[in-house]
């Protein structure tokens, strides 16, 4: 997959370079072997055959089918601010959104998770009052971008609080209960939560309602994981409920911590292994640190540092490569795009840079990018493999993907090469963890009236 390096680069320079970031064909087909056999080991019941992948029952069993009708509301709660969103649909079709964007204190993230979910539920009252609906029944669906275990469409249980929570309790708890019993200390007697769910799965229900043959979901921008469409037969694990006559069921594959079991220790670089050994979670979230957005400038900062000190790459020694965050993802981006190279360079580490420093910074940043295609598609080739469908419609959301100028063109080239029998479609799924948890809440109404 070398033939994607559309860089020229003299064979002196590349034998200066010598860096094997994009991995070898054989190594590509080992990441595929390797995720199709832990996918199917997380399907699993007995949690001591599951190894990195954690295969979760999202118990969405539905995608849109054009037959919505109705108003439903989203929360989106995944850190500092959250939104609230009703979305009006008829025949199918998504007519009107209305959103209202709040914040949460500091002193409210640091108290009781009560004092976050009446907050939370003071604001769902008001933007009822603001647009009029305070006496309607509406169903909701709740994103929660927090680790946690799901037991049913409406019961997923907190593991633990994430980013700027150091709520004491909460941990162990059902979320939709923690936020319908603040819902009731407000007097908010209408709006019913029906789902809960992550931005994964909300993405593939935001491209099922472009594209009803949507069966891949992709979050590529900071982070990085993948939702599904399993066949209900080989799912183990369904809680409180019953699989009773399902035929399929959206997995959340949970794969930005792919790897975390040393399965891909085999390929990595010792610029991965210091990445993750300066993390704020060493040794979790092993496949997304491989090229997801929030890791991307470092790694290629780390390549270049490792140049640098083998003298070639800059010719003097450069602090601001040592400088954790001083190289992120919008410059790997602006480089790909065909910014000066030179300009960006000099803005960022202060040093006269020279011809083959330039091409040497894109050449990093294009390896760094096309690795991220590969692991990426290998993801995409095995699930559709797993899924056995002709035509394979994958919704992707994230800042990473979106402001990438190749990694569309690249993955569409890798998938046509291993993958001859199947089409692969992408397209571009706005507002997953929104309008996404609007329609699994459609969805969900749904299949309650029937």
């Amino acid at each position: 997959m070398a033939h994607l390096m559309n860089i020229n680069v003299p064979q002196t320079l590349l034998k200066k370079i010598s860096k094997n970031i994009i991995l070898e064909e054989e190594d590509f087909l080992k990441v595929c072997k390797i995720f199709r056999q832990e996918a199917k080991d997380g399907l699993n019941k007995d949690k001591t055959k599951r190894k990195s992948l954690q295969m979760e029952n999202t118990f969405v069993r539905h995608l849109l089918d054009g037959a919505e009708c109705g108003d439903y509301m989203a929360l989106d709660l995944g850190g500092t601010n959250f939104r609230v969103l009703l979305c009006k649909m008829r025949n199918g079709e998504l007519r009107e959104t209305k959103v209202k964007n709040y914040n949460l204190e500091k002193e409210v993230l640091r108290g009781p998770s009560d004092g976050v979910f009446d907050h939370i539920a003071n604001s769902i009252a008001k933007f009822l009052t603001e647009f009029n609906i305070q006496n309607n029944n509406i169903p909701l669906g709740f994103t929660f971008s927090f680790p946690m275990s799901q037991f049913g469409l409406n019961k997923g249980v907190l593991v633990t609080w994430t980013k700027t929570f150091k709520c004491p309790d909460g941990v162990g708890k059902n979320a939709v209960e923690m936020l319908e019993d603040a819902l009731k200390r407000k007097k908010v007697t209408k709006v019913k939560v029906v789902a809960i769910l992550n931005d994964t799965t909300g993405t593939l229900l935001a491209g099922s309602y472009l594209d009803h043959k949507c069966s891949i979901g992709l979050i590529l921008g900071t982070g990085f994981n993948a939702a599904y469409v399993e066949n209900a037969a080989n799912v183990k694990r369904w809680g409180n409920e019953e699989m009773g006559d399902t035929k399929q069921v959206v997995i959340d594959t949970e794969c930005g911590a792919f790897g975390d079991n040393g399965s891909l220790d085999f390929f990595k670089s010792e610029e991965d292994f210091l990445l993750d050994k300066h993390s704020n979670h060493i040794g979790s979230f092993t496949f997304e640190k491989l090229f997801a957005g929030h890791y991307v400038g470092d790694l290629v900062r780390l390549h270049l540092k490792s140049l640098n000190s083998a003298g070639t790459f800059l010719s003097e020694p450069c602090e601001a490569l040592k400088q954790w965050g001083h190289f992120n993802g919008r410059h790997v981006t602006d480089i790909e795009k065909g910014h000066n190279v030179e300009e960006i360079l000099q803005n960022l580490l202060k040093v006269k840079v020279s011809k083959d420093d330039c091409l040497i910074a894109r050449y990093i940043c294009r390896a760094i990018s096309i690795r991220c295609c590969q692991l990426v598609s290998a993801i995409i080739l095995e699930l559709g493999s797993i899924m056995e469908r002709n035509h394979v419609t994958v919704a992707i959301d994230g800042s990473w993907y979106r402001h990438h100028p190749k990694m569309k063109s690249d993955m569409e080239k890798i998938l046509k090469e291993f993958d001859k029998n199947r089409v692969y479609e992408f397209i571009l799924a706005d507002d997953g963890s929104g309008k996404g948890a609007a329609f699994v809440a459609a969805v969900a109404t749904g299949l309650e009236k029937d």
